[in-house]
């Protein structure tokens, strides 16, 4: 009997079963090379899946990092040649294994080349192979109802074109696990900390400043070409900082009418401290808790969507929550839109490495000087190539993702060597103060605290 055969007279999924059997050809590009240790790995849409060296020894390491024992059921995004499914099933033999894998040649190939009876035999695993994108989804939104630890593997998550339907939800579950499981325990520190203020919830902002506009102030390198325009919109445009920028308007004597941290690690708290800012602060529920208990002015916390703690919270007080999609520029964004402002100028947004740094000068995230040639090139607004980061490319999906799904609000983008934002066109940083001539003034601050100060 051949391996093939072998394997599919073990599938407990008739339907799984019958569609190896009868395979419908899919445009995907899906082979297996002999690695150099010996065992195949395979290469998707010409990304590798696993080492070309040790695939099992990459399988085992990655595994290792992903193993949650609080967890009641795993979800793996890729089944590949069963190599990350084997591993898991060592490790954790009694927990749930949920293998979602949207391309059926994937798994024709692994059970033509590799035994894969104890996956198949194993009462505890299920392979999902939905070419469906909405249907696949679905089955994930029930799995997050679970205690669900989510793995996705970077090397998959590259080889899933861009216009597969699963690629843009996964982005997003992606840069939310990444930070759960890099800062989980500093997470539920500052959570628990951050409680015990009882500072006013941000919803309260919401749909207050309809008609009105706003700036949104990020660190990019191209905040030192627009910044000394903020003196002239001071007043006209509510103006709101992230926590890296805030050092760069002091230099240049600029008082923001808020300041915004998302980031659980210490380091926020040095963009604070010493800056003399009393005016409001906005910080997400998991925001570090020593830059939240420093500040001397007005707080006001953000439960975000994505962390059970802020939700179960939330939800318990009839809060709204605020997307974050995993940055502190994103979460400010949902916020700005959520409080109703009809304009947003993004200022500093570059998602780029534009004159090779990363932050523009006196940034409290430091200026990285950047030269390395395998970072991705994207198109700038001013018509040149830069060059970016995965993460910052997710970044821009998302902000164009959240562009494209909001109505009444006009976007622009004043970055001019930034990465080119669907939805956020270039508008030069002189037109903002010319059109800002003719609007009422508004003492912004003031009206945060009057709003407030009503609950």
């Amino acid at each position: 009997m051949s391996v093939l055969d072998s394997n599919l007279a073990l599938i407990k999924n008739k339907q799984l079963r019958e569609r190896l059997l009868h395979p419908i050809n899919e445009p995907i590009d899906v082979d297996i090379h002999p690695s150099k240790k010996g065992p195949p790995t395979m290469k998707l849409n010409g990304h590798y899946l696993y080492s070309r060296y040790d695939p099992l020894k990459d399988a085992e390491r990655f595994i290792d990092s992903q193993i949650d024992r609080d967890a009641h059921v795993y979800c793996l995004f890729g089944f590949g040649l069963g190599y990350h499914v084997q591993e898991l099933l060592q490790k954790e033999p009694d927990k749930q294994i949920v293998v979602i894998e949207p391309y059926l040649p994937v798994v024709r190939k692994a059970v033509e080349n590799i035994d894969l009876s104890n996956i198949f035999l194993h009462p505890n695993v299920a392979i999902l192979c939905l070419e469906q994108g909405q249907a696949m989804i679905h089955t994930l939104n029930e799995l997050a109802k679970q205690r669900t630890r989510w793995i996705i593997p970077n090397a998959w998550l590259k080889a899933l074109p861009q216009s597969h339907p699963l690629k843009h939800f996964l982005e997003d579950l992606k840069i939310q696990e990444m930070s759960f499981q890099r800062f989980s325990s500093l997470m539920e520190k500052n959570f628990v900390e951050n409680l015990k203020y009882m500072d006013a919830d941000v919803g309260k902002l919401f749909a207050k400043f309809n008609g009105q506009k706003a700036v949104l102030v990020s660190a990019g390198p191209s905040l030192d070409d627009t910044v000394y325009s903020l003196k002239r919109l001071k007043n006209k445009y509510f103006i709101l900082s992230v926590g890296s920028a805030l050092r760069v308007l002091k230099e240049n004597s600029i008082v923001p009418d808020a300041v915004i941290i998302t980031d659980p690690q210490e380091f926020v708290y040095k963009q604070l401290d010493g800056m003399g800012f009393a005016q409001s602060l906005i910080y997400l529920s998991t925001a570090c808790h020593s830059a939240v208990v420093n500040h001397k002015g007005l707080r006001i916390i953000a439960f975000q969507k994505g962390y059970p703690q802020a939700e179960s919270y939330a939800g318990k007080k009839n809060l709204p929550l605020v997307d974050t999609g995993g940055s502190v520029a994103t979460t400010a964004l949902d916020i700005l839109i959520k409080m109703g402002f009809s304009e947003i100028v993004l200022l500093g947004q570059d998602l780029a490495y534009s004159k090779n740094r990363s932050h523009a000068l006196h940034s409290t995230s430091g200026v990285e000087v950047v030269s390395n040639e395998n970072l991705l090139s994207v198109l700038a607004n001013d018509g040149t190539m830069v060059k970016t980061t995965t993460i910052l490319s997710i970044y821009r999906r998302w902000f164009e993702r959240k562009v494209a799904e909001t109505k009444h609000v006009i976007f622009k983008n004043t970055a001019e060597k930034g990465a080119v934002i669907q939805g956020m066109p270039f508008v030069h940083i002189s037109e903002i103060i010319s059109e800002s001539e003719h609007l009422m003034e508004c003492n912004f601050s003031e009206k945060i605290n009057q709003i407030i100060n009503q609950y």
